[in-house]
Order: C-alpha cells, then structure tokens, then sequence
C-alpha cells in the first residue's frame, strides 16, 4: 500500500465524518426549531388565555366590552379606560403575533386565524375610535396592517348574537339626539 493510497482514504473517511457531523447538526438546527415554534405557540396561547381571561372574571366588563365595540366615547371615563386597557393588551398581543410571523415563529396558518380575528373585532366602530387615539404607540409596519384589515373589514358582526339592551340613561347622556 502506498502512501497516497492511505492518504485518499484518510480525505474519504474525514469527508465522510464531515458529511455525517453536517447532517447531525442540521437535524439539532430543526428540532430546536421546532421546539422555539412551539414554545412561541405556547407563550402566545397562554397570553390569549390571560386576555380573555379578564372579560370572565369581570361581571360587568362583558357589558362594557360590548358596549364599547359599538361606541367608545359613549362610554363614561372609567369604563373608556378599562375598554382601552383591554385593547391595549389585545393590540400589543396583536402586534407580538405579528412580529412572531415576520420572524418566522410562528407559521403562516395561525397567523391567518389571527388575522382572522383581528379582522372581526376591527371591523367595529369603537375599537377604531380607540385605535385612532393610539395607533402612534405602534411601528408605522403595524399601523399599516392594521389600516389594510380595517379597509378590508367587512360589516362587524362577531358579537352580534350578544347585544345588549340599551340603557337610556346612558344613550341620553352620551347621544342627546336619541331622545
């Protein structure tokens, strides 16, 4: 046997481990992956969760919720501040979604159901009065998409089936013209 016989096969075995560390590392690279995915997916559920969370535990914010979704400044100041609170956590949820699918965190099917629902709860004039009033919290990246799903909204309908009666005393007082 020559030497560079035994050098050939030297390159070949050291090509061939390479090849072989290459493939194991690739393999680590997307099980990690997957485990960062679903880790955001989790992370994510868990902060919907603690949104939703605070409409349940709350006996009279359903009502200003609901209230609020049809007419934010007929809220009185308390109530505009809980309903701007809750937004504000549902905006920044949004936002952090969104940010997770630009990133490439979070796949594109749940980002649609995401935008899905952003779309039922924009689509409501008072959810776009409170935005107005604070959209310059936000990048201009998640301005603009919020801007693309109200002009794409269509008629607000995802609380339809819980409407409220109207209090009189409140629609007096907030809308002169309804007496």
């Amino acid at each position: 046997m020559n030497w560079e016989l035994v050098g050939a096969i030297g390159q070949a075995v050291s090509a061939i481990g390479l090849v072989l560390s290459l493939i194991y590392l690739a393999t680590q690279v997307r099980e990690q992956n997957k485990v960062n995915r679903r880790g955001s997916l989790d992370l994510l559920s868990t902060q919907w969760t603690e949104i939703v969370r605070t409409m349940n535990e709350s006996p009279d914010f359903g009502a200003i919720y609901l209230r609020g979704l049809q007419d934010f400044e007929s809220l009185d100041a308390v109530s505009r501040l809980r309903f701007g609170a809750y937004l504000l956590r549902v905006f920044r949820y949004w936002d952090g979604i969104y940010f997770h699918f630009k990133d490439a965190a979070l796949p594109t099917q749940h980002w649609q159901s995401v935008r899905r629902q952003m779309q039922d709860i924009l689509a409501y004039p008072g959810v776009q009065a409170w935005w107005g009033s604070r959209k310059h919290w936000y990048t201009e990246e998640f301005n603009g998409l919020v801007a693309a799903i109200v002009k794409d909204a269509s008629r607000p309908n995802a609380y339809s089936a819980y409407e409220l009666p109207v209090d009189q005393d409140m629609a007096t007082e907030s809308h002169p013209e309804r007496t």
